[in-house]
């Protein structure tokens, strides 16, 4: 049952009540045969005949509340088909190396799309599957210590190595061990070192705040031996983020020009995999240390405040890579009838509760159990990928549906909401397959629904990797994310397309309301009812305005100096339990994707109770000129 029935439902009930009561009171000897009186309904079989014809009405007004509902998501599957897809579970996955590390030595690359199994959970029958979303290179490292300082004393003439006019004012220093026999100087191409912060979000997201915000500057040597042997200084990008570009996108992949839009589905899915950062120009450094410790030292601009007396060497994990409930499969063959128009797809009919389907990017069709295949593709993306011309094509139709046994013992977690997705075999013009297929196999993305909410994650042994890499085990670091239906139904279908393309209205004032309103109800969009907390990080949004900036552009443009727009963001940050750094880095490059690519944004991010939280150099925009 689709859980928007109800709704529709009492609301049909209570308009038909009242015409029903307005009625008995216009014309009362009619009304007092039919057993209504003013106030009340006396026979049963007239309650129950309202009853009825609400929940047939219901049923009418929900698929008019769905504003054409197969147009919307026949559109959005052409432009941006995250927003009728299934969101799936998502978490942290961390491989720790084994004790064997000499093949480590030059690095061992677990590539992004690996599949990652978990334990079955308890009660059921099918393992879990994750696939990474950005490449895991291994080697034989550890975090022995970490901590935050004052200004080091042990370092000299700090100056020369911070930008003019920058000023120390505290650090963060991180010791790496070697496990194994090896120093350092014989790790061979080791540039670049990605951390993950597995904090709890009060302490990691303002460590993440403060280490790309604040580091001006890196230095790199044997610890405790800054003072008497050479260490290497990096003074340009010694800190980068990690995982924000599109060949990193943890949900299926979009167009380029609109990665900012799934840069804040993903915020609002799950914020904790954007908390990574790069330590760079390492090899030089490791090239000079023969031993078995190294320590990074990250010069901040900012004094280190409460947080030196909670961060130590458990807040930082190393080879670590977000991980989505979502893998390609292959269903078998499945029987269907071909005197129907469209048939549901359920690709393990052995086992239909623990997968559901994703996306489906290829159709095959049999008329007979011995007969040849015939390939149909999807009908929306012809106009890109369409070279054969087959005129064979299939469409998907999603539908949202609650059901009303509960299949497994939630407990204490929320209730699942299944999506159900219908295939239609059509020709080019979208009109029924009239060869009657009676049996289809389809290539598609499959999740395992709401299983991973099920997983009992410690941390230490949570999957397994089919590759036989040098690991002594592989943990979740976050609880698996739970995974919720799709976002573009009804209305919102039309709103979350009409924000494809935006211009600067979303700045300007509206009447009655607070400033920042037009980009407050474009993120309600991301966010569901039952989000409280993201919905609290929303109305904290207290402020948002553009205004026209002239500014001197990074080496990155083609010119030096140029006209672009500055947005300036205000957060109350008693809305967030932890930093609102991570919400302004995400609109930072989604309000960049609105702006021509001859010009730029600056974006600044202010906080009601004090100073400016971040600014961001200028960005080139991401919409085409012409």
């Amino acid at each position: 049952m689709d859980p928007r029935l109800l709704d529709h439902y009492n609301r049909e009930l209570h308009r038909h009540r009242e015409l029903m009561l307005e009625f008995a009171e216009t014309h009362k000897k009619v009304s007092q045969r039919m057993g209504l009186q003013v106030g009340d309904i006396n026979d049963t079989y007239v309650d129950r005949l309202i009853q009825s014809s609400s929940f047939v009405t219901a049923r009418a007004d929900m698929r008019l509340a769905d504003e054409f509902g197969l147009f919307t998501q026949a559109l959005l599957q052409t432009t941006y088909p995250n927003y009728i897809t299934p969101t799936p579970s998502m978490s942290i996955a961390r491989l720790v190396p084994g004790e064997k590390t000499g093949t480590l030595r030059r690095g061992i690359t677990l590539p992004r799309g690996s599949v990652l199994k978990s334990r079955i959970p308890s009660n059921e029958h099918t393992a879990c599957e994750f696939t990474t979303s950005q490449d895991i290179t291994l080697y034989p490292l550890e975090v022995s210590e970490a901590r935050l300082t004052g200004i080091p004393p042990d370092i000299p003439a700090l100056d020369r190595f911070v930008p003019a006019g920058a000023q120390v004012q505290g650090a963060l220093r991180v010791t790496l061990r070697i496990i194994g026999d090896a120093s350092f100087n014989e790790l061979d191409g080791v540039d670049r070192l990605p951390f993950y912060l597995s904090g709890d979000e009060a302490v990691a997201s303002h460590l993440f705040e403060l280490i790309h915000a604040a580091t001006i500057a890196s230095v790199i040597g044997a610890p405790g031996r800054f003072a008497s042997d050479r260490f290497h200084p990096v003074t340009h990008d010694a800190v980068v983020h990690e995982a924000l570009e599109p060949e990193h996108s943890l949900l299926p992949a979009v167009p380029t020009k609109l990665h900012g839009h799934n840069l804040v589905q993903e915020y609002f899915c799950f914020p904790e995999r954007f908390w990574f950062f790069t330590i760079t120009g390492l090899k030089r450094a490791f090239a000079g240390i023969d031993g078995k410790h190294a320590e990074v030292v990250l010069l901040l601009s900012r004094p280190v405040g409460h947080l030196a007396n909670s961060v130590d060497a458990t807040h930082f994990a190393l080879f670590c890579s977000p991980v989505i409930n979502l893998f390609p499969r292959s269903s078998g063959r499945l029987q269907i009838d071909p005197k129907k128009a469209e048939h549901l797809l359920i690709p393990v009919p052995s086992r239909p509760n623990d997968f559901e389907v994703h996306s489906v990017s290829l159709a095959k069709g049999q008329i007979a159990h011995t007969s040849e295949s015939v390939t149909f593709y999807p009908l929306h993306d012809k106009y890109f990928e369409d070279t054969a011309q087959a005129n064979r094509y299939f469409t998907l139709r999603r539908q949202v549906n609650r059901p009303q046994l509960q299949v497994r013992p939630y407990g204490t977690h929320r209730r699942f909401t299944e999506t159900r997705t219908y295939i239609s075999l059509v020709d080019g013009e979208g009109r029924p397959d009239a060869e009657g297929m009676r049996y289809l196999k389809v290539d598609a993305l499959l999740t395992n629904r709401d299983l991973p909410s099920l997983l009992s994650v410690t941390g230490l042994s949570d999957l397994e990797v089919d590759d036989s890499l040098p690991v002594r085990s592989i943990g979740l670091l976050r609880r698996p994310t739970y995974s919720k239906p799709p976002l573009g139904f009804g209305e919102r279908a039309w709103q979350l397309y009409s924000q494809l393309h935006l211009d600067y209205l979303i700045f300007e004032p509206i009447p009655n309301t607070q400033s920042g309103e037009g980009l407050r109800r474009l993120l309600r969009l991301y966010a569901t009812e039952d989000d409280a907390a993201h919905l609290h990080q929303i109305e904290a949004l207290i402020g948002a305005s553009a205004k026209p900036v002239n500014r001197r552009l990074p080496r990155s443009f083609d010119r030096p100096y140029g006209r672009g727009i500055e947005c300036a963001l205000t957060i109350d940050e008693t809305a967030f339990n932890g930093s609102p750094y991570t919400l302004g880095l995400v609109l930072e490059r989604y309000l960049a994707r609105h702006v021509s690519d001859s010009s730029f944004t600056t974006t600044v991010l202010r906080s009601k109770q004090g100073d400016d939280i971040a600014q961001w150099p200028p960005r080139r925009g991401g919409r085409a000129a012409f």
